[in-house]
């Protein structure tokens, strides 16, 4: 066993690990999962978690599939070896295990957060490939304080202050995140491994102070003696959990009552009823609105967002770009809609076989067309790229022409085949030779956005 791989955990550990029927009681909602995988690294909290999933499965009967994870990032020397130990502790308990490679440069900067941001990627990956419904993580009750503390520093709101959840549905690349741990300390899981005979492996990094979290996780020693508790900062993440959800559900309420969209993409709404909105609502709508338009959940800071609404609030006739997207009031709407920008949406040429367009429209080019002559004449794009004369455009009514330049029309050297915009007077229809052509409006699944955001990194979101 190398020196990375050692059985000395980082503080003084109490004397009991958890008990069978502590651990039956947080597995307990896995029953309802069929398949599952487990993200595990090495270290005692991802080791543990495997270890005492692995005994409840066998207790308990459960029958789903499950598949140890591991990723290696080759960042350290020491990264092959531990995903070896790894690999052999899952093998001695009969548990599926995949090591997933972090391959090409690495980042100079930002390494953690970088190498979180490929680790989800890689994770998510593989599940989509073997239909796994949720992913296992080890993260614990320490790693929720230090999230809390993390995330107050850069001055997060509810949203942020929330910390981690036991159950995340869409969590990083649409991954559904278990976390059956959260409400335990580090040290009683290192003590249940201690109490099987089990070693570990240590990250050198994870004490380096030259990275936000060791730090955090020195002053979180310091604050315990003070009174505020893990358990604590758990008690109050757990409240402002609660307050996150009423707001989104009532988010979710007034989008649904205010919110007006055309198939096209574009999104309207009355300028006096948003008026009408407390201030958290109309931060929150907004956020709502350009991701659903841009068609893809969207970083930015929230001084741009409390900008935005500043002139929503004020001028009539006000207009800002943000996120992709062009947002104006006029006397009575709000009007947002995707702007072509410095790089408008792509056009596909030729168009065939089925897929996702601008992540904002789904479209299927059926056999019959592709096989016709239309096939190697066939476009689909934005509307500000296509070969059209706007005179023979039939623009839709209580719609600015604008609001529609990026919206998807498919069309030939010939004439439009299919046009989502308007009705289009065209001289060379050849809309019989392709009348099953499908291009729709993607459902509207935007997780919906907090309204605070990191002031300090670029783009950064909490």
């Amino acid at each position: 066993m190398s020196a990375a791989v050692h059985n000395v955990p980082d503080g003084p550990v109490e004397p009991r690990g958890l008990p069978v029927e502590d651990v039956d009681l947080l597995f307990s909602k896995l029953n309802s999962f069929s398949s599952l995988a487990l993200a595990v690294s090495g270290g005692a909290d991802s080791l543990c978690l495997m270890v005492l999933f692995d005994e409840w499965r066998q207790r308990t009967g459960w029958r789903g599939s499950t598949e140890v994870l591991i990723v290696d990032h080759r960042l350290r020397a020491e990264s092959a070896e531990e995903a070896s130990f790894v690999v052999r502790e899952a093998s001695k308990r009969g548990l599926p295990v995949t090591v997933l490679h972090w391959v090409g440069p690495k980042p100079l900067a930002n390494i953690q957060e970088e190498a979180r941001v490929a680790r989800y990627r890689l994770f998510a990956k593989r599940l989509s490939e073997t239909g796994g419904q949720g992913l296992l993580l080890g993260h614990h009750l320490d790693d929720q304080a230090e999230t809390f503390l993390d995330r107050l520093t850069r001055g997060s709101g509810v949203s942020g202050l929330s910390a981690m959840a036991a159950d995340e549905p869409d969590g990083p690349e649409g991954l559904r995140l278990l976390r059956p741990f959260l409400g335990v300390r580090k040290l009683q899981l290192e003590a249940s491994l201690m109490e099987r005979g089990l070693s570990w492996c240590s990250d050198p990094s994870n004490k380096d102070e030259k990275y936000k979290r060791s730090r955090l996780r020195r002053i979180l020693g310091l604050l315990e003696a003070e009174g505020l508790t893990p358990e604590r900062i758990f008690q109050t993440s757990a409240h402002v959990r609660r307050a996150r959800h009423a707001l989104e559900v009532s988010v979710k309420e007034i989008a649904k009552r205010l919110l007006v969209e055309h198939p096209a993409g574009p999104v309207k709404l009355s300028l006096p009823a948003y008026r009408d909105l407390a201030e958290e609502f109309r931060l929150r709508l907004l956020g709502v609105v350009l991701d659903r338009v841009r068609g893809q959940r969207t970083k930015r800071r929230f001084s741009s967002v409390e900008a935005l609404d500043n002139g929503l609030m004020s001028k009539d006739g006000f207009q800002q770009t943000l996120s992709g997207c062009q947002v104006r009031a006029s006397e009575q709407t709000i009007w947002c809609w995707r702007e072509p920008g410095r790089k408008a949406p792509p056009t596909l040429a030729p168009f065939t076989g089925g897929g996702i367009w601008d992540n904002r429209f789904r479209y299927k080019v059926p056999d019959a067309c592709e096989h016709s002559d239309v096939q190697n004449r066939l476009f689909l794009g934005p509307l500000c790229d296509a070969p059209i004369s706007r005179s023979a455009i039939i623009w839709p009514e209580g719609w600015p022409r604008e609001v529609f330049d990026c919206s998807p029309v498919i069309w030939t050297d010939a004439g439009i085949a299919l046009n989502h915009v308007a009705s289009v007077s065209f001289e060379h229809d050849i809309s019989d030779r392709c009348e099953d052509l499908e291009l729709e409006r993607l459902p509207n699944r935007v997780k919906l956005p907090g309204n605070h955001f990191d002031e300090d990194a670029e783009n950064g979101e909490i």
